[in-house]
Formats: structure tokens, C-alpha cells, sequence
């Protein structure tokens, strides 16, 4: 067999570092990474690591806490305060970029030196790449990738004949000391140690043994080595055993039909791949022997929860690597690997952006979907906020809101998933909603008016008089307790989210909508709120007087025109948030105003995605009888009659109203 060239290691190498460099290369975005920022900024202005909780108001007293990522909280605090979020940015695509080129190098370890173990890791790794990008974000992961991929190799080089005794020494306290600084960064610490002792089992009766059982001794000494003693690593052991957590934490469960269907693929292909070299890598040595039964067990986790994917698949990928470079045919199929490389750096760099995260290739701090503008509302009007939102919207207003409290937001161990679920399950249950906020004294509750399951939350505190609303962003919408502020001036026009509020009433003046479209403002994650605010204003007009009614067909050019526009506006709304029923159902209606058999159709269609309501049915009535065929209308018609013949629907305004504007037809 041709042993590696140096040459071939290196450029395989660095191909793989530059395209993990350049998959990490997206703006900051991470819900997560601002409540670690928040953390580390309350542990550098205390100038200690607090042993108490400072953020929550779910306990009278503040409870004892353990937070097992204090050493990443301050680091990345300290960078983002000094240097800003880029900077992070570039850290994170630098240790991408190590990890890259660590895993080739693996590769090359577990196939004994194989000439095409490199190239072949390399293309594996990429082609895994944008499947694991969804972990490749400003988050404490990182470490424990890193570190891993660090472990691993050093381990290589425990199981190695070649080095002196003396140099074994030095690799074993160099991960110790790493281990010192993993057990303070990230929870993955206890994976390493998972790792060592898989690893220690096979290295028994041999000269890696002794070195193998000093590295474990080294490793369980460090968890001692933190702020908070052994504690730091009971707490983190308790919540990875506790079944409950997958329940109330997604990216803790296995995979279902909600996740994306690649994260159930993705797993599938690279344990296919793995058997298949289960048998050349694991004959070779005792350390591949030993790495196939960690990619077994990796294989194993990554099932139980999809959190391990991106574990599987990187570290699943040297393994594959070495055994494909061990089929006759691929050794004799030089060229075909180099193109096949160029090929998965080509495909996979295309690819990654449409995969989750979603997010295009660049750096800054966009800020998009997250609750700022609310945050600058509790701010300036609450001078002790006690806030309840989902644990989303918790960790960016757990940094925008430095003196909050919160109900809950991301420490789930710390909370509990009995504790967490009941929070997170109030949100459709409006009693429990209220039963909590009375319990606790909340002042400000933020929901997140897209999400159906939060719908019952946002209608509750709308029409309850306890609570004022007083901001709206695209996603999210800030009510505060009547009473808890003297200085917030409420919205009193604009509903919370994609509802029509007043903005319908023929009594309200557009002065009144302008000053509260300023409130609004005129943020990055407002512009989806707007054109809905901003379309519904200009399709006033055209509004029946019951704004139940929907909505007449124009009678003059200029209203022909605003109904267009009022279209154009809704439409940068439904951009945003395709298929939401109300964006999508008073974009049919001002379509329809405006005699655009085209827009109208599609937009009702996106309206009827989830599935067939009054409102769908009754724009569908008034689409035939203005623009459809004479079987259509004539269809329309009959089934008018059947709802006019109907006492309870009879009654109803817009179906009155179809009945005096029967005759309408487009030009």
C-alpha cells in the first residue's frame, strides 16, 4: 500500500479547513449565544462567577446554580465587549478551520497512512459539512467539537509505537490541561471522558495502556477543577440522563416528522457508511478498532438526539475515509477523488445556505426575528421588569434587558422540565396563563404571535383590561401590566401580530395609525409588521363598514391603485411569513379589490393552506362572482342561496354584503 505523501496530507488538509472555515462564515444569529453573552457580562461586572442565580424570579430567594459554561460565557463576553460580534465570528471559523483539518489528519491515522485517506475524509467531511452547519453557530458546542476532534488525535498519538515514552508523557498532560479547560467551557467535557475510557478498554495489553489510564486519571481529576467543584458535572450528568428533557428541549429529542428530513437521512447514510468500513479500519490497529466502536457509539446518540448529528456525521467521516481508501479501485482512481473533492467543496458551499440555519454566507450581527425593539420598550418603561416569554425570546432579552428577571428562559437544568413544561404549556392555555402571572407578579409578558400554539396566550392578553399592549415587532408582541409603567403610552390601533386591530374602523383617523406605525419603528425585524400595518391603512377605503365585510371591488382608478398598493405592502409581509392565513387572506382581498384574477387566486390558495375557513370560503364566493367563468359565477351563486336560506350565516355581514354586491363583476 502507498503510504501518504506530504504533500497530498497537506493540500487535502487545507482544502477541508478553508471549507469548514467558510460554512462558519455566517452573521451572528444564535438565539443561544446571547444568553451566554448575558452571562458572561453579569460574571465580568461582579468580577466572580456568581454561585447564585441573578436572572430569575421563579424562586422568592435566588436559588444556587452551577453554570458549567462560565469560562465560555466571559471569554466570548470579553471579545464581543472589546472587539465586537465579527470577531467572535472569526474565532468560531478558526477553530472550524482546526477542526477541519484535524479530522483529515484522522482520516489519514485510521487508514495507517493510506496515500487517499486525506483526499477521501476531505470530500466526506464536506459532503457531511452542511448537514452539520445547523451546530456551527456562536455557541459553547464549538468547544466541545474542537476538543473532541483535539482528544481523538491526541489519543493517535498514545497508540502510536513510534514516540518516545517521554513524548507520551507530554501528550497526556497537554490534554489534561485541556481537559481542565473543557470541564469550564462546556457539558461535552463528560463525552471526552466517555471517549478516554472506550478507548482505555481497548488499549488493554498494550503499550498505550498505562498512558490511556493516566489521561482518564488526568481527565476526572479536572472536573474538580472548576469554581464550583464537583458540582459542575453532577448537574451536568443529572439532565443527560433525565429522559423528561427531550420532551421540553427539541434539539435534545430524537428525530420526528417535524425536523427536517435530512437530520433523519443525514445519520442514516454516514452509519451505513461506517459498517462498510467496519471491517478494513477496525483490522488495521487497535485504534481503529477502538474509533469503530465510538462511531458506533456516536451513530447511537446522534438517533437518540438530534443534537449528536453533527458529532456523528464529523466524526464518522475520518472512519469512512480510511475505509473507502482501502477498496482496490478507488486506490487505482486518483483523479476521480481530486474531482470528486472539488466537486463536494462546489456542491456543498452552494448547498449549505439552504439548509438550517438558513443564513447566507458574511459576518455581522443582523439581529433579525429577535425581540430588540421590545426590549427597548422594557427598558425605557419598566424599571423592575419581570418578564415571562417562551425561552426563544428569554435569552436575547436576557442580554437586550440587563436588569430583567425572568419566569424562564434557557437553563433548563436549572429549571427543570416539570417546571419548564408547565411555563411552555400556559401559552395555550389561558387560565394557566393567567393562574401563572398572577402567581409570580409578572409585568411583562412577550409571545410569539407566529406560532399557533402561542395564539390563545396573544388573545387572552388583548382583550384581557390588566394588560396593555405596547409593542409589536414581525415575530414577537410586549404586553405590559396595567399600572406597572407611568410613562408607556399603549397601542390602542394596531392588534398584536397579524391581527387588524382597529385599523379597519372608518373612525379612526390616519394620524392615529401613523403615530403608532412610529411606534412601531422602523427596525430591521419590524418590516414585515409594517407593510401588514401599511397595507391594511391603504386598503381602508375599500373596507365595508363591518370590517367582518371584507372587502368591495374598487369604483374609480385611484382606488384601483391603492388597492394595488395595498397589495404590494401586504405582499412584503407574506415574504416574510408565506402561508400566514390572515397576511394571506387580506392579500386575496386586496387582489380581489382590485380585479387581479392572478394574485388573488394565488394568494387565496396560500390562504387555504391550512386548510378551509369562513373567510376562505366566502373570498372564494366573491372571486367567481367578479372574475369567474358564467358556470363559475353561476355556481357562486347557488351557493350564496344555500347561505342566505340559512338562518345563523343569513345574518352574517359579509354574506349581506355579497348579496347587495351580486351583480359586481370586473371589467
Amino acid at each position: 500500500m502507498r503510504t501518504v505523501s506530504r504533500g497530498r496530507l497537506n493540500w487535502s488538509a487545507w482544502v477541508c479547513a478553508g471549507a469548514f472555515f467558510l460554512f462558519g462564515a455566517f452573521p451572528l444569529h444564535s438565539l443561544d449565544a446571547y444568553g451566554h453573552l448575558a452571562q458572561g457580562r453579569n460574571i465580568a461586572e461582579l468580577g466572580a462567577v456568581p454561585k447564585l442565580d441573578p436572572f430569575s424570579f421563579w424562586k422568592p430567594a435566588p436559588q444556587p446554580w452551577s453554570n458549567y459554561e462560565w469560562g465560555y460565557d466571559l471569554l466570548t463576553w470579553l471579545v464581543y465587549d472589546a472587539f465586537g460580534p465579527n470577531a467572535l465570528i472569526l474565532i468560531k471559523c478558526l477553530m472550524l478551520a482546526v477542526l477541519g483539518y484535524v479530522l483529515v489528519v484522522l482520516g489519514r491515522r485510521l487508514s495507517m497512512n493510506s496515500e487517499l485517506a486525506s483526499p477521501l475524509t476531505a470530500t466526506v467531511l464536506i459532503l457531511f459539512a452542511p448537514l452539520a452547519r445547523i451546530r456551527f453557530t456562536v455557541r459553547p458546542q464549538m468547544v466541545g467539537l474542537l476538543f473532541l476532534a483535539l482528544l481523538l488525535l491526541g489519543i493517535s498519538e498514545l497508540y502510536a509505537e513510534r514516540l518516545q515514552p517521554r513524548t507520551k508523557r507530554w501528550v497526556v498532560l497537554v490534554l489534561g490541561l485541556m481537559q481542565i479547560v473543557w470541564v469550564n467551557m462546556h457539558g461535552s467535557h463528560l463525552l471526552g471522558i466517555l471517549i478516554t475510557g472506550l478507548f482505555l478498554a481497548f488499549s488493554f495489553r498494550t503499550h498505550a495502556f498505562r498512558n490511556m489510564l493516566a489521561l482518564l486519571v488526568a481527565q476526572l481529576a479536572a472536573t474538580a477543577c472548576t469554581p464550583f467543584g464537583v458540582e459542575i458535572v453532577t448537574d451536568a450528568i443529572a439532565h443527560v440522563f433525565q429522559p423528561e428533557y427531550r420532551d421540553v428541549v427539541t434539539e435534545w429529542s430524537p428525530w420526528r416528522p417535524e425536523h427536517p428530513l435530512y437530520l433523519l437521512l443525514g445519520p442514516v447514510v454516514a452509519a451505513l457508511l461506517a459498517l462498510f468500513a467496519l471491517r478494513p479500519v477496525t483490522r488495521a490497529s487497535r485504534y481503529g478498532l477502538a474509533y469503530g466502536v465510538f462511531c458506533v457509539v456516536v451513530s447511537l446518540m446522534a438517533f437518540r438526539s438530534i443534537r449528536f448529528v453533527a458529532h456523528q456525521l464529523l466524526f464518522t467521516a475520518p472512519f469512512i475515509g480510511a475505509g473507502l481508501s482501502r477498496i482496490a479501485w478507488i486506490r487505482d482512481s486518483r483523479r476521480l477523488v481530486s474531482a470528486s473533492l472539488g466537486c463536494a467543496v462546489l456542491g456543498s458551499t452552494l448547498l449549505a445556505p439552504r439548509l438550517e440555519p438558513f443564513v447566507p454566507y458574511g459576518f455581522g450581527e443582523p439581529r433579525l426575528g429577535h425581540p430588540f425593539a421590545v426590549a427597548a420598550v422594557i427598558r425605557e418603561h419598566l424599571e423592575e421588569p419581570r418578564i415571562m416569554a417562551p425561552i426563544q425570546e428569554s435569552w436575547p432579552l436576557m442580554f437586550a434587558v440587563p436588569n430583567g428577571r425572568f419566569l424562564v428562559d434557557g437553563r433548563v437544568p436549572f429549571y427543570g422540565p416539570a417546571f419548564i413544561r408547565k411555563v411552555a404549556n400556559s401559552f395555550s392555555d389561558p387560565q394557566a396563563l393567567q393562574a401563572l402571572l398572577e402567581e409570580y407578579s409578572a409585568n411583562a409578558v412577550v409571545v410569539d404571535h407566529t406560532k399557533a400554539g402561542q395564539a390563545a396566550a396573544v388573545e387572552h392578553l388583548w382583550r384581557s383590561p390588566d394588560w396593555l399592549l405596547a409593542q409589536v415587532q414581525d415575530r414577537q408582541s410586549l404586553f405590559v401590566h396595567r399600572g406597572a409603567s407611568e410613562t408607556l403610552i399603549p397601542l390602542t390601533v394596531i392588534g398584536p401580530g397579524y391581527r387588524v386591530g382597529r385599523l379597519l374602523e372608518p373612525e379612526i383617523e390616519d394620524a392615529e395609525i401613523e403615530r403608532e406605525l412610529g411606534w412601531v419603528g422602523e427596525h430591521r425585524s419590524s418590516s414585515a409588521i409594517r407593510g401588514w400595518i401599511q397595507g391594511l391603512r391603504t386598503l381602508r377605503p375599500l373596507a365595508r363598514r363591518d370590517q367582518l365585510a371584507g372587502v368591495r371591488m374598487f369604483q374609480s382608478h385611484s382606488e384601483r391603485e391603492a388597492a394595488r398598493e395595498a397589495y404590494r405592502q401586504l405582499s412584503r409581509a407574506a415574504a416574510t411569513y408565506r402561508g400566514f392565513t390572515s397576511i394571506e387572506l387580506y392579500r386575496a382581498m386586496a387582489a380581489l379589490a382590485a380585479c387581479d384574477e392572478t394574485e388573488a387566486k394565488e394568494a387565496l390558495a396560500w390562504a387555504r393552506y391550512s386548510g378551509q375557513s369562513r373567510e376562505t370560503a366566502l373570498i372564494g364566493i366573491e372571486l367567481a362572482l367578479r372574475l369567474g367563468s358564467e358556470g363559475e359565477r353561476a355556481a357562486a351563486q347557488q351557493q350564496l342561496a344555500r347561505l342566505l336560506s340559512n338562518e345563523q350565516s343569513a345574518r352574517d355581514p359579509w354574506v349581506q354584503a355579497i348579496a347587495r354586491d351580486v351583480d359586481a363583476r370586473c371589467p
